[in-house]
């Protein structure tokens, strides 16, 4: 089993979210066996140092890896990221924000104000950094030759041949689709993928084939696509994957006050099902 993480992981590593990720995975097999498991065989395709700020970047001393997501936007990133306000949040959700001048996001550029508070308002406390730099980070990943084939490179090389179980989560889940399609020999029984923001417009139209697995069979080279997804994470907004990829199994979960946490998702029944559904040995 080999799970693919996401966005701003930039100050971790894979030994650090190993911990997180195999006691979470190990409740939810608890919760689906009915009965005490053991830790799962699961170990991390990590590549957020990848996105690490060169040292000579100017960044603020004391600043966190979420509160530097929306640094330094581009021209192109700014007019991408305004685009994809209208998916998460409405016109008048977005009128009502404008008008209200009391949170100013002075960190951000003035375009991306009114969203950063009409998404926090929809979503919860830190959702307009947490959605608006998710598709930075994405985005950064399918448009940089150099940044896509770094990291595509780091995950085959931690996945292997043996790998039969793919868990990713955020951005991990467009990362592991497109380990997929650039390995059509190997064949995995089971794809998990959480708080996918796959969904997204400006996800899907930038993926290298968006026409991959959105057939009757589904990738071809996997068993069970299962999605688990809280109607609360902004990343994933976008709605059931199934719309795009018939595929798709589609979970739905409540992860109640951190909505797109990993931990969350992991430590949910419906993530210990799909794994013992394609390896019950899980369970013992």
């Amino acid at each position: 089993m080999i799970g693919i993480h996401g966005i701003a992981k930039q100050q971790l590593g894979r030994h650090q979210l190993r911990q997180l990720w195999r006691p979470a995975l190990a409740d939810g097999l608890e919760r689906a066996a009915g009965h005490p498991v053991g830790l799962p065989p699961l170990d991390i395709a990590f590549y957020g140092d990848v996105f690490l700020p060169s040292p000579t970047a100017g960044t603020k001393a004391g600043t966190d890896a979420d509160e530097v997501l929306l640094d330094d936007l581009t021209d192109d990133e700014l007019a991408d990221l305004t685009a994809a306000v209208p998916e998460a949040v409405s016109e008048q959700e977005l009128a009502a924000a404008e008008a209200d001048t009391s949170k100013g996001y002075t960190r951000v550029p003035l375009p991306l104000q009114a969203a950063m508070r009409a998404l926090d308002s929809r979503f919860g406390p830190a959702a307009g950094v947490l959605y608006l730099g998710e598709l930075r980070q994405v985005r950064r990943y399918l448009c940089s030759a150099e940044i896509k084939s770094t990291v595509d490179a780091r995950v085959a090389a931690a996945i292997g041949a043996d790998c039969r179980i793919l868990v990713a989560h955020s951005l991990g889940s467009v990362v592991a689709l497109e380990y997929l399609r650039q390995h059509p020999e190997h064949h995995v029984d089971l794809l998990l993928t959480m708080g996918s923001p796959l969904g997204l417009r400006m996800v899907r139209t930038r993926l290298p084939d968006p026409a991959f697995g959105t057939g009757p069979e589904g990738p071809g080279n996997v068993g069970t696509w299962v999605n688990l997804r809280d109607p609360r994470d902004p990343v994933a907004c976008a709605g059931d994957l199934s719309r795009w990829w018939p595929v798709v199994r589609p979970a739905p979960v409540d992860n109640q006050g951190d909505a797109h946490a990993a931990d969350r998702y992991l430590s949910k029944k419906e993530a210990g099902q799909a794994a013992l559904a394609a390896a019950p040995w899980l369970a013992s």
